[in-house]
């Protein structure tokens, strides 16, 4: 916002005009002396605003941060090898442990299937055709009857509301049976897990328009190298806390497929990097905040706080020394740096995973990882958190200094508006003077034939 209180020009008729004119301008940049002041302030204001939205966004990075680290202990700290991928693919979560599980795929089950009969004439096209007039059918699922509502008659529609009103026990699709020049469209269905299961489905009462059916079975596999075979209606199997195998394919005769599980610190690794980036990055800003240059922040408390806060980070230890990052190749340096060791962090991780997990801890649960999301939290917080504290009491000063200085911008524009009234009043009154005045000594040296007359030229 300008605060330089723009001048108006008269136009005066008397011979003092530009003095007038004068008067106005000299009052207008008296009055205009305040906002001055008040637009080094409202700079001010703006660059403390600007430099706090800048640390904000480094500290907001760490945050980041600190969820990736969390993101990848919980889900990318270990890994996974199948010693036959052709019969498994393993996936691990949360509270897997590390070693070798094996499984032995007997057989990998199959769904149950069914196909309508034709249309009466054959479906062409199943967006407006279907095999019945039906407005209501019943889908029977090893027994269990469920009433089915489509949209049309059409089969399209028919295929639709099955698979959104019984999509947790059949999946329903459109298939042609016919040729490309004469399309046959019959609905298919097929159960969602695996098992003996019979499908029908009725048109109107009791009228089964199945053509054809093929009831399933169940997946069997063995574990462990236990010869009593488990069964299951999905190919998705847990095989322990935490790991979880797909079947793929059965297994050769007497083989099993060894899956091993394995601690894995190449993502914590990248993601300390990560987190030491950022980190890095805030203690470069906040330094510039420092010392007798520290520029529109100098002195501010919240530099303070913000540095106590990096120093929490990078001396986290939980008061034994075997808990300090140190330990795993993370430190500082003179300058407040902080570096991560890749090489030393992957060899003393590999040696004691435990102790690393133990480290690290949770979001909330302990350790660093809590240690830093509360350190983070106390200036990051959206209404608790000094930072934020500090942005919003700065926003709410700029609304208020923006205010005052419309208030004095429309002051002093009046003052000027009611100033070039009086003035102008004044000029017109000069004016008319100055024109008597004209007159009065026109007259005059037409009596007197006096040379001195101020409204004419001398004569050569």
């Amino acid at each position: 916002m300008s605060t330089t209180a723009a001048i108006s020009n008269f136009s005066g008729q008397s011979q003092f005009a530009a003095s007038l004119q004068e008067v106005i301008t000299r009052a207008v940049r008296i009055a205009g002396l305040p906002l001055a002041a008040d637009e080094a302030t409202l700079t001010t204001l703006n660059s403390r605003q600007a430099a706090l939205k800048g640390l904000d966004t480094d500290f907001s990075n760490l945050q980041s941060s600190v969820f990736l680290l969390q993101t990848a202990l919980s889900f990318e700290s270990q890994a996974t090898s199948v010693s036959d991928g052709g019969v498994v693919k393993a996936t691990i979560g949360t509270g897997a442990a590390s070693g070798n599980y094996s499984i032995h795929v007997t057989d990998l089950g199959a769904y149950s299937t069914a196909l309508t009969n034709a249309g009466a004439p054959a479906v062409t096209d199943p967006t407006i055709q279907g095999i019945s007039d039906s407005g209501q059918w019943t889908l029977n699922v090893n027994g269990t009857a469920t009433t089915i509502t489509p949209a049309t008659t059409s089969l399209a529609d028919l295929a639709a509301a099955i698979n959104s009103q019984a999509g947790d026990q059949v999946q329903a699709t459109l298939v042609n049976v016919g040729s490309n020049s004469a399309p046959d469209y019959r609905l298919s269905l097929s159960a969602v897990h695996l098992g003996d299961l019979s499908l029908d489905l009725e048109d109107g009462p009791a009228a089964s328009v199945i053509a054809e059916s093929h009831n399933g079975s169940l997946a069997s596999y063995e574990v462990g190298g236990l010869s009593t075979s488990l069964t299951s209606d999905s190919r998705t199997v847990t095989l322990a806390p935490g790991l979880t195998v797909e079947l793929l394919g059965q297994s050769p005769s007497a083989a099993s497929t060894t899956v091993t599980v394995r601690n894995d610190p190449s993502a914590l690794a990248s993601a300390f990097s990560s987190f030491a980036k950022t980190y890095n990055q805030a203690v470069t800003d906040l330094a510039a905040h420092h010392g007798k240059n520290g520029g529109v922040l100098e002195g501010d408390s919240i530099v303070t706080t913000l540095t106590n806060v990096l120093r929490q980070l990078s001396a986290y230890s939980s008061g034994s020394p075997d808990s300090a990052l140190a330990n795993y190749g993370i430190t500082v340096n003179a300058s407040g740096q902080l570096s991560v060791n890749t090489a030393a962090f992957t060899s003393a991780a590999n040696s004691n995973f435990s102790g690393l997990i133990a480290t690290l801890g949770g979001t909330t649960t302990g350790g660093f990882l809590q240690a830093a999301t509360t350190a983070l939290n106390s200036v990051e917080d959206l209404t608790a958190g000094s930072l934020k504290i500090e942005e919003h009491t700065i926003a709410a000063n700029i609304a208020a200094q923006n205010t005052s200085i419309s208030n004095e911008q429309a002051k002093i524009a009046l003052l000027q508006k009611n100033l070039t009234a009086e003035i102008v009043k004044a000029d017109a009154a000069i004016s008319s003077l100055e024109s008597k005045l004209s007159y009065v000594n026109g007259l005059f040296f037409s009596i007197t034939g006096n040379n001195n007359n101020p409204n004419s030229s001398s004569v050569a």
